[in-house]
């Protein structure tokens, strides 16, 4: 993987696709683009991987199908259905969830520890938490960026271990079943593909990252009983009595 920039723009265009597909609704230019030089993209793609040949051609068939004038409305109706509401979403696409089976719990604490120990942080104004789908993987594209910018062979090797220990520590936890629950959702249409490909992408990152970084990936059993094992999360510890101290100290000064 060292030095290997054809491997790595590859990834990150796959990461970039990944965001801008389930950060927001995807824009028309996007869709639109897509379409476009469709054989070619479904040959290559079977050679790496089958899920990806069977994603691109899922894709293909509802852009062949569609009304190009209504596609971004009919795209972005059917994200609304699936990650929105109302009355709730039908795919719930945040670690905690899939960990805990609630949202705003212990994984997200974790997740935002990782961030702040590799100095990166979510950006004001983006209102969904850090252990959003779409959000991991913008971390993989940011840390994919930041390889690619590395001076010299050392810094990238320390770029590709963070992406090692990120993946084996979150994504591939859990994000390999969240695309299997996208891939199963009634409401899922256009992005029954979008979820075959994350699955065959998934593989491949898992087997590319094979020897770097932790030695294992918890499955998704495993994560979740290691965290029940933990006990009820309930936050950031908050002591009212330290509050009262320092607001009775602030008013003598």
């Amino acid at each position: 993987m060292i030095g290997d920039r054809e491997l790595l723009e590859f990834r990150r265009g796959y990461y970039d696709l990944f965001v801008s597909l389930l950060w927001k609704e995807p824009a028309g230019a996007l869709l639109t683009g897509l379409a476009e030089g469709m054989d070619g993209r479904m040959e290559g793609a079977r050679n790496l991987h089958p899920l990806l040949g069977e994603g691109w051609g899922e894709i293909a068939r509802i852009l062949d199908g569609a009304d190009r004038t209504r596609l971004p409305e009919m795209v972005g109706d059917e994200y609304t259905r699936l990650f929105i509401g109302p009355p709730e979403p039908e795919v719930n696409l945040y670690e905690s969830y899939y960990l805990a089976g609630r949202l705003f719990d212990r994984p997200l604490a974790g997740l935002r520890a990782f961030l702040g120990a590799i100095g990166l942080e979510k950006e004001a104004g983006y209102a969904e938490p850090e252990d959003f789908l779409a959000f991991e993987l913008e971390i993989m594209r940011r840390l994919i960026a930041r390889q690619a910018s590395a001076s010299d062979p050392d810094e990238e090797t320390r770029g590709i271990t963070l992406q090692a220990a990120f993946l084996k520590q979150h994504l591939l936890v859990w994000a390999p079943s969240a695309a299997k629950d996208l891939l199963e959702a009634k409401g899922a249409h256009f992005y029954r593909g979008v979820a075959r490909l994350l699955q065959g992408f998934l593989e491949l990152e898992r087997d590319l990252f094979n020897g770097w970084g932790p030695t294992q990936i918890a499955s998704l059993d495993e994560a979740r009983r290691t965290l029940a094992q933990a006990g009820t999360w309930r936050g950031p510890l908050f002591d009212p009595s330290a509050e009262v101290s320092q607001d009775q100290a602030d008013s003598k000064v």
